[in-house]
């Protein structure tokens, strides 16, 4: 049986994350990844100098992601998308995302765009928290009166939570993500999210976290009420005073046979998305690089034109179709969709291809933070309290962020407790404290 101080399951960038926290305080950490290569749903696939994210990924400015690489030191080449555009009934329109374009878009009449900037100031100015219970249908349908804000309301609901069921989803991850989204425009990461995993790998690699890509952990090890290890599936033990697991909760339910456990994961909802990804070599209309549909849960977005993720003339989109949870649907229809998005959008695109994928059931999260379940406050805690040494992270655990930003926030969480429960077992054994939290 070999030894280390810490085991992290799953090597994406909340893994990633969790293990720099931990090393940097000392620790031994050893970091297995099941895949061959690092960085899960963030990884990006290269193909002839196009990066291909898998999904139109987009990163949030202002929230726990943001902090957190700054306190990683860890910087992040972007660009933000302008010219962002509605389709409705096949035309496209101006998208009244800032003050400039509400004023200039013929989306709207003057009654609507009174409507629509009274309910951005409203909107802007309420506490996601208190509206968790809320979904975000019924409080649309409560205060929108015209037809085209309310469809504006819906679509941008939409984007931001990558939901296609408003009737379940809760008010608090919309909030938080317009809320940021109107201090500060989203970010497309030059090279793909596989920038950001590079940088969190290599600074994991400099505070001494051991790291083991193609290697599958068959189960945690525990008795009672401890944990005690893992077992590989090669039969190879690692013991370990604790252990984290920044995968998916149906991994979370296989690893740990614990019935409490299980029955806590299995009433979460997994947030799914369809996508086309696509690679062109040139993009036939620049002039409609981004766009929100009005009449469907679809998006598209040619990120190639605000981050460096093509070869010069060559362009990558992205189109998304929002799935309802609880009944995704037919993808051979989805794809077709999509297609047909990109046919109104990008007329011509089909004599350009390079090189294109469809996702039909994409994870865009573990856990839908639901009106029901009130919002974050019904995804699992960071601490498994009943098993001591188990950490959960990952972007369905905690009460903080959305997305990218709920990967990011449970990872700082999980290695905050896990260093403070070993220094409290290490004062009490010896009289000493022990490792403490380092940026």
């Amino acid at each position: 049986m070999k030894q280390t101080d810490v085991v992290i399951i799953g090597g994406g960038l909340t893994g990633l994350t969790v293990a720099t926290y931990v090393a940097r305080a000392g620790l031994q950490v050893a970091v297995f990844e099941k895949a061959a290569s690092f960085g899960g749903r963030a990884a990006t696939q290269d193909h002839q100098g196009y990066s291909l994210n898998r999904g139109g990924h987009a990163l949030y400015p202002g929230g726990a992601a943001t902090r957190v690489l700054r306190e990683l030191a860890i910087s992040i080449p972007a660009g933000s998308p302008r010219n962002v555009q509605a389709l409705l009934q096949g035309q496209f329109f101006p998208y009244p995302g800032d003050p400039v374009s509400l004023l200039s878009t013929a989306l709207l009449k003057g009654a609507e765009k009174w409507e629509l900037l009274g309910l951005l100031a409203r909107l802007a100015m309420l506490k996601p928290r208190s509206l968790a219970s809320v979904s975000v249908q019924t409080w649309i349908d409560q205060h929108a009166r015209h037809e085209r804000v309310h469809r504006l309301l819906d679509a941008s609901a939409r984007t931001l939570t990558y939901s296609g069921n408003l009737e379940l989803i809760s008010m608090e991850p919309f909030l938080t993500q317009l809320q940021l989204s109107l201090r500060r425009p989203v970010l497309y990461i030059d090279g793909g999210w596989q920038t950001l995993v590079t940088g969190l790998r290599r600074t994991a690699e400099q505070a001494g976290v051991h790291l083991h890509p193609g290697t599958r952990v068959e189960a945690v090890l525990q008795n009672d009420g401890r944990v005690r290890g893992i077992e590989l599936s090669d039969g190879r033990l690692y013991e370990a005073r604790a252990v984290v697991l920044a995968t998916e909760p149906a991994d979370v339910a296989r690893l740990v046979d614990d019935p409490l456990l299980q029955q806590r994961l299995a009433g979460l909802t997994p947030l799914v998305v369809a996508c086309l990804d696509v690679a062109l070599q040139s993009l036939p209309r620049p002039d409609r690089p981004v766009s929100l549909d009005l009449d469907q849960p679809r998006f598209y977005s040619a990120q190639s034109l605000f981050a460096h993720v093509a070869p010069a003339g060559g362009a990558v989109l992205h189109a998304l179709r929002y799935l309802d949870p609880m009944a995704p649907g037919d993808a051979h229809e989805h794809e077709r969709e999509l297609e047909a998005l990109l046919d109104l959008a990008q007329p011509g695109w089909r004599d350009r291809v390079v090189r294109r994928f469809f996702l039909p059931h994409m994870q865009v999260m573990g856990a839908t933070p639901t009106a029901n379940t009130n919002g974050f406050a019904g995804r699992p805690a960071s601490r498994v309290e009943h098993i001591s040494g188990l950490y959960l992270a990952g972007d369905w655990v905690g009460q903080e962020g959305y997305l990218a930003d709920a990967s990011f926030a449970s990872a700082h969480q999980a290695a905050q407790l896990l260093l403070t429960d070993l220094a409290g077992q290490q004062q009490a054994a010896t009289g000493r404290s022990g490792p403490e939290l380092a940026a």
